[in-house]
């Protein structure tokens, strides 16, 4: 019959089985479904997850701190993203790019204390291949209400910009597994939906990172 679970999980269920730690670098369900974190929890294996933070998510995770820790009010933030390749005909789908969009934005409310206008867009544009471009436009206040705005545009190649993510994922859930650790690992400064924490500030993710391979020897 049809397994009631979705194939993302279905290969987390398996690599559990054998035994294996688990990194889910999409924003599919994997392993966070509450009977997979039950099974890990009970094998005593770690995981990571979920949705690299490869692009426009990982910048603003980087400047929506500095809005905050400089009292600058931001009133709307609106983002539109073009990417091809496989990653862009996947969210092509509706469904599919509605969960992706669901982790690109809560990040952001979180750090910036409050709810932030602005729309978000993916459209798969097949020509870029492999490259994805993200524009943004940031209306924001200053002192005695002056408003101000901040544009960028970012255009990177998502290969080369996960390989080097999903290797040191690899590594490190591997050096968790040899010292005993299990459940969700604190591994924010890879995903846009970080499991187990509700802190998207790329300096303290960082932070958390480093102290955790300081104590576990990585």
């Amino acid at each position: 019959g049809e397994s009631p679970l979705p194939a993302s999980s279905v290969y987390v269920l398996a690599a559990y089985r054998a035994g294996c730690p688990v990194v889910s670098f999409t924003p599919s369900p994997g392993p966070r479904l509450p009977v997979l974190v039950t099974l890990a929890e009970r094998a005593g294996l770690p995981w990571a997850g979920s949705d690299g933070k490869t692009g426009e998510t990982l910048l603003k995770s980087a400047l929506a701190p500095m809005f905050s820790t400089r009292a600058l009010q931001v009133n709307a933030w609106a983002s539109y993203n073009m990417l091809g390749g496989g990653d862009g005909a996947t969210l092509a789908d509706p469904a599919n790019a509605q969960s992706k969009l669901v982790t690109k934005a809560q990040g952001l409310e979180v750090m910036l204390g409050h709810p932030v206008q602005g729309p978000m867009h993916i459209d798969y544009v097949p020509d870029h291949g492999d490259w994805k471009t993200a524009i943004d436009h940031v209306s924001f206040e200053g002192f005695l209400g002056v408003r101000m705005s901040l544009q960028f545009t970012w255009s990177g190649c998502d290969s080369a910009l996960a390989a080097p993510l999903v290797l040191d994922l690899a590594r490190l859930v591997l050096r968790a597994q040899e010292a005993g650790e299990s459940g969700p690992l604190p591994f924010g400064f890879f995903f846009k939906d970080p499991a187990g924490s509700t802190e998207h500030r790329l300096g303290t993710q960082w932070e958390e990172l480093v102290a955790w391979c300081a104590r576990v020897g990585a």
